[in-house]
């Protein structure tokens, strides 16, 4: 794992833009010879390497620094009850090379961990650099801490399965395994360092989920739980939800676009986002998933209407909302970008076979 003056470096590299080591050392509030020290470390690892020089007046050229992409690889696994989308990434989060699987519905836990198994080989020889692992982002609830889908109905064979554990003794390879919705948001603050210090990210796929980011650290929770906004309650007297409630917000929604009714869809999504904002304070919220692509531009408008209002006694509190900017693959990059979080970001829960 690298350290913390490292992944800043990489942070700030990852942006785009070729850096010298006196804006690495001005942004990162450290001296130029620690700068120079981290550098020599992150080119001799391959990480890091020269970018040509610039002249700015008298004296000797200013030489720059970029990050090498195809340095280092990770493999993400997007599994849903009845597909399997799987990617390879580079160092920066961009896609080598993409596969979709039609699978059976819940298949007993050995199969389905020979498919992806089966998925990660397909993908493990595509592009160049060092392949970290592999990342799994599925619907929850998962434990990411313990690598086990806790499951919540019966009967569910993948239920309280090690996912984590027999994959990686499948592959011999580290492997992570996470909830779907933050997968995506590490996916998508890996691909924009900085940009998401304080968001949450609003997943509408088969369910509906939100992951947050505070204060540039994903929360998780007591019980990995954080996040489980489709759980809420938007309607006392609503649809029964398999959690035992009425009128759980994915529930209504689900129901709304089933009967044709996108705009109190989109009014639901809304609702979800204004109590969001109000609870934890977000100055960015990212709307991701299969679903609201599909319905995005409703979606969005639904939102910012109800931000506005929802918040029209607060001036000074500005909520930008933004569609994913990975689209279809958001949950299968955000799974690979987590095993690159792990090594060169913030750390995450990564284990090899035992």
């Amino acid at each position: 794992m690298a350290g913390a003056h490292d992944a800043a470096v990489l942070a700030v590299a990852r942006r785009g833009d070729p850096v010298s080591r006196s804006a690495l050392a001005q942004e990162l509030q450290v001296t130029p010879q620690a700068i120079s020290k981290i550098l020599a470390r992150l080119m001799e690892r391959g990480l890091v390497e020269e970018a040509g020089t610039v002249t700015s007046g008298p004296g000797k050229p200013t030489t720059l620094y970029e990050i090498v992409p195809g340095s280092r690889r990770a493999i993400g696994l997007h599994l849903t009850r009845s597909r399997l989308h799987s990617v390879v990434v580079d160092l920066t989060g961009e896609i080598l090379e993409r596969r979709e699987l039609e699978i059976g519905r819940l298949q007993p836990v050995p199969e389905l961990v020979a498919t992806l198994a089966d998925e990660a080989r397909a993908l493990q020889d595509v592009g160049p650099g060092i392949l970290l692992g592999v990342g799994v982002g599925m619907p929850g609830p998962v434990d990411g801490e313990e690598g086990v889908y806790r499951g919540t109905s019966d009967p569910d064979p993948w239920r309280g399965a090690p996912i984590r554990r027999l994959l990686a003794e499948e592959l011999g390879m580290p492997v992570l395994l996470d909830h779907d919705s933050r997968a995506a948001l590490v996916g998508e603050a890996w691909s924009q360092p900085g940009l998401l210090r304080n968001a949450a990210l609003l997943l509408v796929e088969d369910g509906l989920g939100a992951a947050l980011c505070l204060d540039d650290q994903i929360v998780r929770g007591a019980h990995s739980h954080a996040g489980e906004i489709g759980h809420t309650v938007v309607r006392m007297d609503g649809i029964p939800c398999p959690c035992g409630r009425r009128g759980c917000a994915q529930t209504e929604h689900r129901a709304a676009l089933e009967r044709g009714e996108d705009e109190l869809a989109a009014r639901i999504l809304a609702e979800v986002v204004v109590n969001l904002v109000r609870l934890v304070d977000v100055d960015r919220v990212v709307l991701g998933g299969r679903t609201v692509h599909e319905q995005h531009e409703a979606s969005m408008d639904a939102i910012r209407e109800a931000l506005t209002a929802g918040l029209s006694d607060e001036s000074w509190v500005h909520v930008e909302v933004m569609l994913s900017t990975r689209g279809m693959d958001l949950i299968a990059v955000g799974a690979a970008c987590e095993v690159l979080e792990h090594e060169y970001g913030l750390p995450q829960v990564l284990v090899g076979p035992e």
